[in-house]
C-alpha cells in the first residue's frame, strides 16, 4: 500500500509492504526543489507522533520491518496525521534542518520509490 501527500517544499509517501506476518513500513520525504529524498521514520518528530520508544532497536533504522498488526496500525496513524493540512507544513522546518546536515543523498526514482 502507498499513500502520497504534498506539502509546500516536500512530497511524502507512506509505504506499507504487506506480507502475511511481517511488513515493511516507511515514510519517505522528497524535496521538491532537489529531488533528494530520505526515509523519515526515525526523525524525532515522527517518532514522537507515532508514540514509539526511540530506544527500541526495531525503530532505529530509517525503514522498519514490523509485525503486520503493528505496521498496519502505524500506517493508518501516519495517514491520519498527514491528512491534517497543517502537519506537513509543521514537519517541513524539521526536514529543512535534517537536510542541511547533508544526509539526504538519494535522488528519488518513482520506479523504485527510492
Amino acid at each position: 500500500m502507498k499513500r502520497s501527500f504534498g506539502g509546500r517544499k516536500y512530497d511524502y509517501q507512506i509505504m506499507l509492504d504487506d506480507d502475511a506476518r511481517l511488513c515493511g513500513f516507511s515514510i519517505l520525504a522528497i524535496c521538491k526543489q532537489t529531488g533528494r529524498c530520505s526515509s523519515i521514520n526515525n526523525l524525532n518528530q515522527m517518532l514522537s507522533e507515532l508514540d514509539v520508544n526511540p530506544d527500541n532497536p526495531k525503530y532505529e533504522d530509517s525503514a522498519w520491518v514490523l509485525p503486520a498488526k503493528e505496521a498496519k496500525r502505524l500506517y493508518r496513524k501516519v495517514v491520519s496525521i498527514f491528512s491534517i493540512p497543517s502537519f506537513p507544513e509543521f514537519l517541513e522546518r524539521f526536514l529543512d534542518d535534517d537536510r542541511s546536515c547533508g544526509e539526504w543523498e538519494n535522488v528519488y526514482n518513482p520506479m523504485t520509490n527510492i
